[in-house]
Order: C-alpha cells, then sequence, then structure tokens
C-alpha cells in the first residue's frame, strides 16, 4: 500500500509535490525510504566546495584534513570518498509520545547542504520555526513525512499528505505544546521507559565548540539551545529500535556522558547545570536525541567545557 510524503523544493516559485513511496515500510531495520531519499541526493551531481566543506570539519573537529593529506596521514582516495560521499540528515521535529498518538515527524536533507552552497528553504523553515524551533533553518530541497513509534513494539512510516505542509496544521500545534512542556509525564515516562541511566563518574570535556557559538557540532553530534534548553543530535547511522537497550546516557548536574554499544558518543563536563529530573532522551526515526533542561537563565556559548 506504501505511504505519503512530501517533497519541497529549495526554490519557492516550484511547487511542493505530494508523493507516494509505493512500499510498505514497517521496521527500523528494513528501512529502505531513507536510502531512496540518499539516492535523490546523489543523483543531483551538485558539487562540493573543498574549501568550505574542509573548513566545516576543522572547525567542528579541530582536525586539519589538508595537512594531513600533505603528511600522507591520509589517503587521497579517502579525501575523495568524503568529497563524494552523500548521506540523508534527519532532523527529528516531532517526537513520538502519548500526547501526538505516537506519531513522529521529520525532515530529510542533503547533510552537506552548506558545502555545495545550496540556498535556503524558506518553506520548510518556517514550517519547523513554527513549531517551536525559533532561528532552525533548512538548505535545498527537502522531504517530510511521518512514522507512528508506540515505543514498544510497533513502528511504520504513515501518511504525511501535502495538507499538512502548511504552519497552521494539528501537527505543527502538537508539536508546540510538546515543545513548551518537555517536563511532562509524557516525556519523563519516555525517558524511564527508554531506559535513562542515573548519573556516574565522567572524565571532563573530550571534545568542545568554538567559543561565542550558540549551536555548534562536531563529527558525531551537533547541539542547539532554545529557551530554557539544549538538543543535542547524534550523527551515528544504524542505530534501530531494537538497539534501545545499547543506548546508555548518565546525566548529572553539570556532567553528560552517551555511549552506543560501548562507544562513547560524547563525554565531557557541561557549560552550565542542568535539572537532572527533566532531561531525556529519545530514538525516533533511527535518530538518538538528547535534550538537557537548563538549571539557570542565559545562553550557553559551547556545550562544553573547555
Amino acid at each position: 500500500m506504501g505511504f505519503k510524503y512530501v517533497f519541497i523544493p529549495a526554490d519557492p516559485n516550484e511547487a511542493m509535490e505530494e508523493l507516494e513511496y509505493v512500499k510498505d515500510v514497517s521496521t527500523l531495520e528494513d528501512d529502505c525510504f531513507r536510502a531512496f531519499i540518499e539516492k535523490y541526493y546523489a543523483g543531483l551531481g551538485q558539487s562540493v566546495d573543498k574549501g568550505v566543506l574542509l573548513k566545516q570539519l576543522q572547525e567542528r573537529t579541530g582536525v586539519n584534513l589538508e595537512e594531513k593529506v600533505a603528511k600522507s596521514e591520509m589517503p587521497e582516495e579517502a579525501m575523495a570518498r568524503l568529497l563524494s560521499s552523500t548521506s540523508v540528515e534527519i532532523f527529528p521535529v516531532m517526537l513520538p509520545t502519548k500526547t501526538t498518538e505516537f506519531e513522529a515527524v521529520s525532515v530529510y536533507l542533503d547533510d552537506k547542504g552548506v558545502a555545495k552552497e545550496l540556498p535556503e528553504n524558506s518553506r520548510i523553515s518556517g514550517i519547523v520555526q513554527a513549531c517551536g524551533y525559533p532561528g532552525q533553518t533548512f538548505r535545498g530541497d527537502c522531504f517530510i513525512g511521518r512514522v507512528f513509534d508506540d515505543n514498544e513494539d510497533e513502528w511504520r512510516r504513515t501518511d504525511f499528505p501535502i495538507t499538512d505542509c502548511c504552519s497552521d496544521a494539528n501537527w505543527v500545534e502538537k508539536t508546540k505544546k510538546q515543545r513548551s512542556n518537555r517536563s511532562s509525564s509524557d516525556m519523563s515516562s519516555m525517558a524511564n521507559k527508554m531506559g535513562v541511566n542515573n548519573p556516574a563518574h565522567i572524565n571532563p570535556g573530550m571534545m568542545g565548540d568554538a567559543p561565542g557559538d550558540a549551536k555548534g557540532e562536531t563529527e558525531q553530534y551537533k547541539w542547539n539551545q532554545v529557551e530554557d534548553e539544549v538538543e543535542i543530535t547524534f550523527k551515528k547511522d544504524g542505530i534501530s529500535k531494537a538497539d534501545k537497550g545499547a543506548v546508555k546516557v548518565a546525566f548529572s548536574r553539570q556532567k553528560l556522558r552517551v555511549e552506543f554499544k560501548g562507544e562513547v558518543l560524547l563525554e565531557g563536563g557541561l557549560y552550565g547545570t542542568t535539572q537532572v529530573d527533566e532531561c531525556t532522551w529519545t530514538l525516533s526515526d533511527g535518530v538518538l536525541q538528547v535534550n538537557l533542561s537548563k538549571a539557570g537563565e542565559g545562553s550557553w556559548p559551547t556545550l562544553l567545557k573547555a
């Protein structure tokens, strides 16, 4: 039977399209839809600005890849693969909770949009901002779709019609309420059910972000802050619903550790303090996201202490 999803071109003069994926997708482990979208971006053949991409990577990781190639510390073939590879970034907008009837909505985009110098997609940016993500923008052509996930046994892709592509849609209002009350019983029960661990000893920061940034990015994750909370979205591929038990998150007042299958994705001292009881993590549409509830007012210029 398949499901409906919407294509939103970056060019505002091009019409949005309601499309149908002809195959049923009923398990995250066998989700061929993401690969289908990845082929779309790969087929566009858009060139990557090497200088912009390498600058981005150096800002995120502190590693000068051009220098590593020059010193033969990185094979030129590896650099070529980096420049030519295409992958999809998933931005989880609405999380599946009882109040959203276990529906989730995500945006899919080219993860090299900045390095390809793609134009801002004002329509999808506006919809997501209306959901309670002020300042959030997207580049290039985007897709948006819906998933049902009861956080237990059932996961499947469901219809997202073009009539839902407006800032006054019912799901937008649900998301706005969800984001305005992240410490609700729904979010707390989800965190408990998904295995949030109690505080553990953590060594001070391993990774940091550029001073003065209100948001940042590394090879492992990107982070953003909205009013009284900080969101950390991890880039780890291959995480499925069956892997919930392999995710370990340890919250404490000013420290955080996130681990997946024994691999530490983030560990360090946080810039500011948090309200531990209101911090949560979710795994939706194969995307791991951690939400930190700030204990005090004010913007964090960095995620981790230097």
